[in-house]
């Protein structure tokens, strides 16, 4: 007699209630700006043109269609997020996508047909994909273990990494030199280490939205929709510095002055605002061993973040140097800490 019972599908992965609402989360971000740019691209297909600077498309009708196949995937996304159970096959075809397109943008770039500003649109449509679509792929093996284990000190070590990098690196190139035809120079004569830096304030974002769901992992059982509340708006500060971090490295020193501002607010007002609204939503539902003096901690970091937030929109270059050493300093030996007092 053949059983009648349903069968567990195969692809289903091993996830509990709290990692399925996050990854939840990040793939109707996917389907959400996926489904955005189709509409973009199709409903103004000069549009994007006219933004990045670049020559009118000769036939834009192709450039409708792939704003409609761009529109496809966020369904798929948006599939995904229904049911986890079987979105490994759409997220493997859109983690491939998102591997292959940047591959070809490197090339479309080094032939001139298409400028180096053009990465915003890999790195908004592509690169920011890249860690929840493969984590989610991880799911179930022992690298995916590993690295949930590792986030809080991977956080620490890239955002020292890239705070580093700031200082000793390009600080020539940023507005902590007044002189502005001084840092386009600079950022001219040191391109390699000028988008290496930026580059590497990626990875350190990135890692901070990791090390917010392992913290938000570990709240109590009643407090994980605010873990999961704290995951999706420091996302949207990802999606606001990855945004800009792709001006840094791609645009500039072009209109350097107009330019540096605009990104200067995604990152040090939206993103920062932003993460720190994320922190703050993970502190207050923390218990033991966010305690007394530790707590205290805590509300000062993401006091600074605040203070950093509006310093870049009083645009005030002092006030924003004093509130991202005072961020760093405070910031990295904590989520350090965080990682071995939650073992």
């Amino acid at each position: 007699m053949v059983s009648t019972a349903p069968r567990p599908s195969p692809l289903e992965p091993p996830l509990d209630p709290y990692r399925a609402r996050l990854y939840r989360v990040a793939f109707a971000f996917a389907a959400a700006w996926n489904v955005a740019f189709g509409l973009f691209a199709g409903l103004a297909p000069q549009a994007f043109f006219t933004l990045l600077r670049l020559d009118p498309p000769r036939y834009p009708a192709i450039w409708q269609c792939l704003g409609m196949v761009v529109g496809l995937y966020g369904a798929g996304y948006a599939y995904a997020a229904w049911r986890l159970d079987r979105a490994r096959p759409f997220i493997a075809i859109g983690l491939a996508g998102k591997l292959l397109g940047p591959i070809g943008l490197v090339f479309t770039i080094r032939s001139g047909e298409w400028p180096l500003r053009t990465v915003t649109l890999c790195f908004l449509n592509d690169l920011v994909w890249w860690a929840p679509f493969a984590l989610f792929l991880l799911e179930g093996t022992r690298l995916r273990e590993r690295l949930r284990d590792a986030a809080p000190w991977i956080c620490a070590a890239l955002n020292a990494a890239a705070a580093a990098g700031m200082l000793f690196a390009i600080r020539p190139g940023t507005e902590m030199v007044p002189d502005a035809a001084a840092r386009a120079a600079y950022i001219a004569a040191h391109p390699f280490a000028w988008r290496g830096a930026w580059a590497l304030w990626l990875c350190a974002a990135t890692s901070l939205l990791g090390f917010y769901a392992w913290w938000g992992a570990r709240l109590a059982p009643a407090a994980a929709r605010w873990g999961a509340a704290a995951f999706a708006v420091a996302a949207a500060g990802l999606l606001c510095d990855f945004a800009a971090e792709s001006v840094f490295i791609g645009w500039l020193p072009d209109r350097l002055e107009p330019t540096a501002r605009a990104a200067g607010l995604l990152s040090g007002l939206g993103a920062n605002g932003l993460y720190s609204i994320g922190g703050m939503l993970l502190t207050a539902r923390t218990g033991a061993p966010l305690l007394g003096w530790k707590r205290a901690w805590a509300w000062t970091i993401w006091a600074c973040g605040l203070g950093l937030s509006a310093a870049t929109l009083a645009g005030s270059v002092p006030a924003i140097v004093a509130c991202s050493a005072a961020l760093m300093t405070l910031f990295v030996p904590f989520a350090a800490w965080l990682g071995r007092a939650a073992r």
